[in-house]
């Protein structure tokens, strides 16, 4: 029970390390970004145990997190709001079409299983993650399921700087639009989101 304590208060303080320096870096750093950089070095130089999540009691969280977290997200979608950034969407799933084309035609070289667990992780980020390493594990397939995480960790490294950089720089144009006055409407968006969420 005390090994249990011990690598839970572990786990949570690298997660706390790495939201403190988010909050301090005004996200220009990112706290998931940091915890796994923290965990791998830690599991490098053999510092913590490689199944401290499992010691820590937290192997199952995934199991039970994910569908709750997938649901609650799906009831913050705004319709009205999907409809208005339409090229996003575009964009989102010429992107989405382009990793599993790209996936697939690396699928000889990585393997069909690992292809499979992987698209969706490139696609779908943590949640997909968890959902895809725990089917893989289940089938058996340990290769593919470590070749996942591997392709969320990667991901994650790469891509994480560039969308805090420009994820804070569109929230400094719209708090500059916002205090000169030119999005007036930005407070009845909130409230129709509000309202949406209610429904």
């Amino acid at each position: 029970m005390s090994e249990m304590l011990l690598m839970l208060c572990i786990t949570v303080s690298l997660f706390a390390i790495g939201d403190i320096l988010g909050v301090a870096t005004k996200a220009k750093v990112s706290s998931i970004f940091v915890a796994l950089m923290l965990f791998l070095v830690l599991f490098m130089t053999g510092t913590i145990p490689e199944d401290i999540i499992s010691k820590a009691g937290l192997s199952q969280v995934g199991r039970w997190a994910s569908p709750i977290l997938v649901f609650g997200m799906g009831t913050m979608i705004n319709v009205k709001q999907l409809i208005d950034e339409w090229k996003t969407v575009l964009l989102t799933l010429i992107s989405m079409v382009a990793a599993l084309i790209g996936v697939f035609l690396v699928s000889p070289i990585i393997g069909k299983e690992a292809a499979i667990v992987s698209i969706p992780i490139m696609n779908g980020g943590i949640i997909a993650t968890n959902i895809m390493v725990s089917g893989a594990m289940e089938k058996g397939f340990t290769i593919a399921a470590a070749f996942g995480t591997l392709v969320y960790a990667v991901q994650k490294f790469v891509g994480t700087p560039p969308a805090s950089f420009y994820g804070l720089k569109e929230a400094r144009e719209i708090l500059k639009e916002y205090r000169k006055g030119k999005l007036e409407n930005i407070d009845s968006m909130n409230v129709n989101m509000q309202n949406s969420q209610k429904s």
